[in-house]
């Protein structure tokens, strides 16, 4: 059937090559040091005042023109077209590939020929009609423009988008039954006219205007039965959604953090932007506090394994013992805080419980040249702080998770004050 109908396809008409013209080959005019307009168009040439516009006419052919600075003096552009018609009950995409030349000072150049067809039926199955692909060429634009349109299997370069859709657009009544008008709304013509055939989500969808999440979902089509029943409420609410992407990153941020996405009021919101940064910054925090909870679940495994490794343990202990108990009685005081050096392992586990931090699980009570001390306010450690037995320098003061602890500077004032105490027992062990 196709075949029959092949020979039924006119060339293009002249009105279609003035559209052609007019609108996919590119209209510059190049500005010179001089101050002299060169039009790309017409290659005439002009000088004027308006040195800083954009966009400007020529006095000689009335285009208009988009300023270019560079001195570059020929361009070749090359681009697809399509025009969309229908021939013997079939919708057919006719892909024109186009390339154009433009020489400063001379008139722009350009030829047109059929690169491919889409014939689709009313039930959305399809034939492609083409030109031959030269031979293991992966560029897309490699046809051979000798052969003939013939029916070909589908290539990859058969899913180019044309840059725009000329002359008057003809469908089928299946078609124009679906909710299509003749307008594509800049979204690839073949993607629109495949889904309006078969899907019927994709028609709904299109019949309620809500243009931008049809094509969101023609490209990205995974999650739509998932947010199929909160699309049916934005559309019975008269919400029309205007950036498809955003609105889906919300929906998926409110089912993260267990909110209903059937809910007008959570997924119609007045100001689309704030409604998504602010559930998406909810879905930041949950997500963070699930990673500490997975994070804390590893650590406790970490102790259990640990202290179940006795020999280990008792080694450790008798280690750090060793290395550290000539310090063990120290203690600074001042009204309210206490500090003391962390005298067992038992004592960096109860840290790591109380301030969730790295004191254990890092074995910090494997340093040599480390002496670990904790603060401590009315018996419950706010701070620990590790010191460099060789300079006697602080190399850190953490709180809980790493944070600034409270009191961090009377704490460090505190330990720099009877920095003496640990220099003596220093010498005497």
């Amino acid at each position: 059937m196709v075949v029959e109908n092949l020979k039924k396809l006119p060339q293009l008409s002249d009105y279609q090559k003035k559209q052609v013209e007019k609108h996919i080959i590119p209209h510059i005019a190049k500005l010179s040091s001089k101050g002299e307009y060169t039009c790309m168009d017409c290659g005439r040439s002009w000088k004027s005042d308006k040195n800083n516009a954009n966009v400007i006419t020529c006095p000689h052919c009335s285009a208009k023109l988009t300023v270019e600075k560079e001195r570059k003096r020929k361009i070749v552009y090359r681009d697809y077209f399509a025009i969309v018609t229908r021939c013997g009950g079939f919708q057919v995409i006719r892909m024109f590939f186009m390339s154009a030349t433009l020489r400063k000072g001379k008139k722009v150049t350009w030829w047109s020929d059929e690169a491919f067809q889409r014939w689709i039926t009313s039930d959305g199955r399809e034939v492609i009609v083409g030109r031959k692909r030269n031979w293991l060429c992966r560029y897309v634009d490699s046809w051979d423009w000798s052969s003939d349109l013939e029916v070909r299997q589908e290539h990859c370069a058969h899913s180019v988008c044309p840059n725009k859709t000329i002359g008057r657009v003809y469908a089928i009544p299946e078609l124009v039954r679906n909710g299509f008008n003749g307008d594509f709304h800049d979204y690839n013509p073949y993607k629109v006219i495949k889904n309006l055939l078969i899907n019927s989500k994709i028609e709904t969808m299109w019949k309620a205007g809500q243009f931008k999440l049809a094509g969101y979902f023609m490209s990205s089509s995974h999650s739509l039965d998932m947010y199929w029943p909160s699309i049916k409420i934005a559309i019975r609410n008269n919400y029309t959604v205007e950036d498809a992407s955003m609105w889906c990153d919300l929906l998926s941020s409110l089912d993260y953090v267990e909110k209903d996405i059937r809910n007008p009021k959570f997924i119609c919101p007045d100001n689309l932007n704030e409604a998504h940064d602010y559930w998406v910054h909810k879905r930041q925090i949950k997500e963070e506090r699930i990673r500490r909870q997975r994070e804390r679940q590893r650590e406790l495994n970490q102790e259990a394994v640990y202290l179940a490794r006795k020999k280990q343990v008792e080694k450790d202990e008798k280690k750090y013992r060793k290395s550290k108990s000539h310090f063990f009685d120290l203690e600074f005081k001042d009204k309210e805080i206490t500090v003391k050096p962390l005298t067992s392992i038992q004592e960096f586990i109860q840290e790591w419980h109380t301030l969730h931090h790295c004191v254990f699980t890092n074995k910090y009570y494997q340093k040599e040249g480390s002496l670990i001390l904790h603060a401590l306010v009315d018996g419950v450690s706010v701070a620990t702080i590790e010191m460099n037995i060789d300079n006697l320098e602080i190399i850190q003061c953490r709180g809980v998770y790493n944070q600034v602890p409270p009191y961090k500077d009377r704490i460090m004032a505190l330990i720099e004050s009877n920095k003496y105490k640990i220099a003596k027992r220093k010498q005497a062990a």
